[in-house]
């Protein structure tokens, strides 16, 4: 189109008339633009003819390269339906040989069900067997390992009374082996009879195996062992039948009977005894009361005793103490009564006796005697008292519940007249003891009791108030009497668990002294006297005046002896150095206004007295 459109313009400008040189120039430029232009799209064309003719060669070559591809994969094709022929029949083949092994497989299966329920039969068979004989074996075993442990005797017999089967604890309780006594008659082995009457009582065995039934031996019975030592026994014994029902022999079972015997009595004579003194207890004493309460047992007497002074030993002493005392006290009531009268512990320190077909004239005797036997007894130095109440019965109407009331009445009367000169022979004894346990609380007591009696004198009591100071000076560690020697005379310093005994000492002297008229304006003197005026103290922490002054008193004097004293666990403090210490204590430790008084004008003058 290109070369036609710039021959249809070379032919226009040949017809065109010629213009002026300027129009001719342009054309000629626009056409010599127009051919080159149509140069360059013909070279173009060539070259696409070229790049074509190449692309149509390449397809041929492909097309021959496709027919060539086409030709192998015919030829394989055709080897594929050879191969595929081939395989049809070999699949015939193998067809036909499946049919024969599964004909010959149907064979198989049903054979072999015969042969697996055969098997399961004999399976069967041989599972009943082996249960059946390990029943049998566990039987046995269990039979065998039960008698053996069992914890009584076994002994098995036959028909003819003869040992077939001996157990261990049966070999240890009659003494003889089972090798021994294998095919050997019963009581031959089993020598038996009655505790009392040393006779056989009856024959078991022959019992069992004639009444198929089981029986017990008769109470008491003893069995003599082989090596002539007798033991208490209990047993029974029971028939053995065969698979038809008929008795084959007897199994008898026995145990020791000694043991259960001997605490079977504990316990019966501890229900009427008492433990600790081994009299009679309240529940004897009630029973015969009652069995003796008839007109044939008048005039019919009650003492009922009371020992003085008990609850102040198990308070100094401890309960072993209190014990030793009441057991001595018992000893004694019991040697000072006749053998048919009945003597019982009521409870606590309280004894009573009962004396039927006795007056009142002979039952004050007794007691004079029980008096007299009891006060010849002592514990740990300390004398023993009593304090008797008598009364007695002479009238079938009268009702022994208010003789007893009257008994026990004139009991607690007399003992009203003696607990005080008791106890203060108690609390004598305590101080004796304690200052003989450690000589150091002696010369300590001392010194404060001399302390307090110059301090009180300062501080203007009268003299018989300072007399009293000096008592409860003297008097102020008597707790310690509960207080462990190994603690009272410990070298070092205590631990805190030894530091909570020495703790308890000023209650226990307080429960010690409150118990005895005349010492108990000081019990308080004496619990007191470890408090501090700014409450820090113990046993009861009270602050400041709650304290009373007696006790802030001793606490002064207490410290200040107790610093310038030997003691292995510390160094020993001048007077001077106590002073101060004192000083510095004040207003915590002690009550400002009489550790000024102390320091001030009793150390000078004790000082003096006491170079």
């Amino acid at each position: 189109m290109k070369d036609e459109s710039t021959k249809h313009v070379v032919d226009r400008l040949q017809k065109e008339p010629i213009a002026s040189s300027e129009m001719q120039g342009a054309d000629s430029m626009r056409i010599a633009s127009l051919l080159e232009e149509n140069r360059i799209r013909a070279n173009e064309l060539v070259l696409a003819n070229k790049e074509l003719a190449y692309q149509n060669a390449e397809k041929e070559k492909r097309a021959a390269e496709l027919v060539i591809a086409n030709k192998e994969l015919a030829y394989q094709n055709a080897e594929k339906e050879k191969r595929a022929a081939e395989l049809v029949i070999a699949n015939k083949e193998l067809a036909y040989q499946n049919d024969e092994k599964e004909k010959r497989a149907a064979e198989l299966v049903i054979a072999n069900k015969e042969l697996a329920y055969q098997n399961d039969e004999k399976e069967k068979r041989a599972a009943e067997l082996i249960e059946a004989q390990n029943l049998l074996f566990h039987e046995k075993t269990l039979l065998k390992n039960t008698i053996a442990c069992i914890g009584d005797g076994v002994v098995s017999i036959d028909i003819t009374y003869s040992v077939v089967l001996l157990n261990g604890v049966a070999e240890s309780l009659t003494g003889w082996t089972l090798g021994e006594a294998l095919g050997k008659p019963l009581y031959e082995i089993f020598n038996i009879m009655n505790e009392f009457t040393r006779k056989m009582d009856g024959d078991i065995a022959h019992d069992v195996i004639t009444s198929g039934t089981i029986q017990k031996l008769a109470n008491h019975t003893i069995l003599i062992r082989k090596d002539g030592k007798e033991l208490l026994i209990e047993d029974s014994a029971a028939p053995v039948f065969d698979i038809s029902g008929r008795v084959v022999g007897a199994v008898i079972v026995f145990r020791d009977y000694t043991e259960k015997w001997e605490h079977l009595k504990r316990i019966e004579y501890l229900s009427l005894h008492d433990e600790l003194t081994g009299l009679f207890n309240r529940r004897f004493f009630e029973i015969e009361l009652k069995r003796l309460d008839t007109k044939r047992n008048l005039p019919l007497s009650l003492i009922m005793g009371d020992i003085n002074g008990l609850k102040l030993v198990n308070d100094s002493f401890g309960h072993e103490t209190g014990d030793e005392l009441l057991k001595k006290a018992a000893d004694a009531i019991s040697r000072a009564c006749r053998s048919d009268e009945i003597v019982a512990r009521l409870g606590g320190d309280e004894f009573i006796i009962l004396l039927p077909h006795t007056g009142a004239a002979e039952s004050e005797r007794v007691a004079d005697r029980i008096r007299e036997f009891v006060d010849m007894e002592k514990v740990r130095g300390l004398s023993i008292s009593i304090s008797c109440g008598v009364h007695t019965k002479t009238q079938e109407q009268e009702d022994m519940r208010d003789i007893f009331k009257k008994t026990e009445d004139q009991m607690y009367r007399r003992k009203i007249l003696a607990s005080g000169s008791m106890r203060s022979a108690t609390i004598s004894m305590i101080s004796t003891t304690l200052f003989e346990k450690n000589e150091r609380e002696l010369i300590h007591s001392g010194h404060v009791g001399a302390l307090c009696f110059e301090l009180a004198g300062k501080m203007n009591f009268s003299i018989e108030d300072a007399k009293t100071m000096r008592l409860a000076g003297l008097m102020h560690d008597i707790g310690k009497i509960g207080t462990p020697e190994s603690i009272l005379n410990s070298s070092g310093t205590l631990s805190d668990e030894q530091y909570n005994e020495v703790k308890k000492h000023p209650e226990i002297g307080y429960r010690i002294l409150s118990s005895v008229i005349e010492f108990s304006e000081i019990s308080r003197y004496v619990l007191e006297h470890h408090e501090k005026w700014d409450g820090t103290g113990y046993p009861q922490s009270l602050k400041g005046e709650a304290i009373c002054v007696e006790a802030r008193m001793i606490a002064v004097a207490d410290s200040y002896d107790a610093m310038t004293s030997q003691r292995t666990y510390r160094k020993v403090l001048s007077r001077e150095e106590a002073i101060i210490e004192i000083m510095r204590c004040s207003g915590t430790q002690f009550d400002p206004a009489i550790a000024k008084v102390f320091v001030e004008q009793v150390i000078p003058n004790y000082r003096q007295a006491h170079p």
